[in-house]
């Protein structure tokens, strides 16, 4: 996670420990099918940030980063919002699949992990980063 400039590196375990996993609810649609609401649990990112000393008000952008180098930006306004924006594990109880899988939307569990950024209020799922490894805020 990077902040102001200065780069931490963190276990999960240790994000965790800053700021507890919640449960919250978010929309998952697979391509050809119907949208489905889904329990993940996982950390809200503004909570986090501010746990970490991130100054939320001066934010311009969150870049994140995944383990095939995919990067998406997500605006300022969308990770200060409540209950928004999660860095997730579990989905409906149970971890991620590791890594991309073509067929994920024909298994019970998501691909994409063991990290996942989500925004909650998406109403399509493609907006979310998988295989997050970097939190950069800007």
């Amino acid at each position: 996670i990077t902040i102001n400039g200065e780069r931490k590196v963190y276990t999960f375990e240790e994000l965790t420990e800053i700021s507890q996993p919640v449960d919250f609810k978010a929309i998952y649609k697979p391509s050809n099918k119907e949208p489905i609401e889904k329990t993940y649990t996982g950390i809200e990112l503004k909570e986090l940030l501010e746990k970490l000393g991130a100054d939320l008000e001066n934010m311009n952008q969150v870049t994140f980063t995944a383990k095939d180098g995919f990067q998406k930006v997500y605006r300022a306004d969308d990770v200060r919002k409540e209950d928004n924006v999660y860095v997730a594990y579990l989905v409906n109880g149970k971890p991620f699949n590791e890594g991309i899988d073509a067929k994920a939307y024909e298994k019970e569990q998501e691909d994409g992990g063991p990290y996942v950024v989500i925004k909650a209020e998406d109403q399509v799922s493609q907006n979310r980063v998988k295989m997050l490894v970097e939190i950069v805020v800007e």
